[in-house]
């Protein structure tokens, strides 16, 4: 369990720039998340189009470029709002993205296979989904959440740590009686995007900080549909 919680340090640049806004009014540590998470509204869209120059993509066909990754523009939204318990700890599932990404040059496609261990050539355009959850601490000592093991669509394509997935909340330490927000990452593959109309989500455990020995099971699998 204690390797688990050195994994966010081992995230690349790549999740950090697209993972900004998700911050918590819980917890001050995730002040730093996703860039298409943020609540700012103010000058958000460039009068000519629907490039958003601040703040989160909120509807479809908006865009915005990203450093580290290109033009990432969102092709899908659903809200889903469902929390499941395990123990005295929640996690709420809030909502799900999918964004068409196009990098600028190679070295941004190269750079985004590597963060995301891709096992294929990743295509120009490619595609990622992103789901915003939180992690919420009902106890008064602090937890650590050893993030969402795997990602399963329709077909049968899965998502891990090891290949496709990228998960902020990894590892994340929750104060006791705090909210902690975050997402995670993962490519879909180009052929998948336009029939992915369900999810299923694989979680890990939750640890006690001191000893890291298990504080609570994992949730049972859950499985999201779209519209």
């Amino acid at each position: 369990m204690k390797t688990k919680s050195l994994v966010l340090s081992g995230l690349t640049i790549l999740l950090a720039s697209t993972l900004t806004g998700c911050s918590s009014s819980s917890d001050s540590s995730s002040k730093n998340s996703d860039s298409h998470v943020k609540t700012s509204q103010k000058n958000r869209k460039s009068s000519s189009s629907k490039e958003v120059k601040s703040g989160q993509l909120a509807k479809v066909g908006e865009w915005q470029n990203d450093m580290m990754q290109g033009k990432m523009k969102l092709i899908k939204i659903s809200k889903i709002n469902k929390t499941y318990s395990s123990n005295e700890y929640d996690i709420t599932l809030k909502n799900f993205k999918m964004f068409e990404v196009t990098p600028k040059d190679n070295e941004q496609k190269e750079n985004a296979a590597s963060s995301f261990g891709a096992t294929e050539e990743l295509t120009s355009p490619y595609y990622e989904i992103q789901i915003q959850y939180s992690i919420k601490n009902n106890t008064d000592n602090a937890v650590q959440f050893n993030g969402i093991k795997s990602i399963v669509t329709a077909s049968g394509t899965q998502m891990d740590p090891s290949s496709g997935l990228q998960d902020q909340g990894m590892g994340a330490e929750v104060a006791g009686n705090a909210t902690k927000d975050t997402a995670v990452m993962g490519l879909i593959k180009t052929d998948e995007k336009s029939k992915l109309s369900k999810l299923t989500i694989n979680f890990d455990t939750f640890a006690n900080t001191t000893d890291f020995s298990e504080a609570a099971p994992s949730l049972d699998p859950v499985t999201i549909e779209f519209n």
